[in-house]
């Protein structure tokens, strides 16, 4: 994340799509702040954000105070909290409280970059654990949001559709966005695409039938 890319904290959270008053959203991940900071513009009920590294959220805090805003400054607000810890475990324990959230956004890794077979391992796992888990804490009528990669990155595309289609727990719909995020030069360099940034693919899935 740049001081650049509004473009993409918005993308990721469907900014003017999707109504955020009075509701409760998790983040995951997100330690830059900046979801954390536009989201509480939204008039939300609760955001509560887990970040496991508070080093990160420290940095931010001082050097991109222009994305974070006052966000980091404290880890309790009115209507925000900052958790410092691993979101596996907190989702867990929601789970065990009966705890559920009408937006769960994940602002984690991105999908790998290389060209993946269907043989998933590694991250590709770990996606599937974060997304499965996530959904256990969703309400009925809730939402995941996520980030994905460059768009030009086909091949990792498609093995995230492959995963929402048949890897998750419980059939899924989805839809995906498109937006282009100024300082992505580096996925463009890593697609042999030299260009001044480049698409970034977003990710909404919803409770439902499998998307065809």
């Amino acid at each position: 994340l740049a001081l650049s890319d509004l473009v993409y904290t918005e993308s990721i959270m469907c900014r003017g799509k999707e109504d955020f008053k009075g509701k409760e959203i998790l983040i995951l991940g997100g330690g830059d702040g900046a979801l954390l900071n536009e989201l509480r513009k939204e008039d939300p009920k609760k955001v509560i954000m887990v970040e496991i590294d508070d080093m990160v959220m420290q940095a931010c805090k001082t050097y991109l105070r222009s994305v974070c805003g006052d966000s980091l400054d404290n880890y309790q607000g009115d209507n925000y909290q900052i958790i410092v810890g691993d979101c596996i475990a907190h989702m867990e324990k929601w789970k065990a409280e009966g705890k559920t959230f009408d937006y769960i956004i994940s602002d984690l890794t991105d999908i790998p970059i290389k060209k993946p077979s269907y043989m998933l391992g590694g991250i590709w796992d770990f996606i599937v654990k974060i997304i499965d888990m996530s959904f256990s804490v969703l309400s009925p009528n809730g939402k995941y949001l996520t980030h994905a990669t460059g768009s030009s990155n086909d091949g990792a595309l498609k093995c995230f559709d492959y995963i929402l289609e048949t890897q998750l727990d419980r059939p899924v719909t989805f839809t995906k966005t498109n937006a282009f995020v100024p300082s992505f030069l580096g996925l463009g360099l890593l697609s042999d695409r030299i260009e001044e940034g480049v698409g970034m693919d977003h990710i909404m899935v919803l409770p439902g039938l499998q998307s065809k």
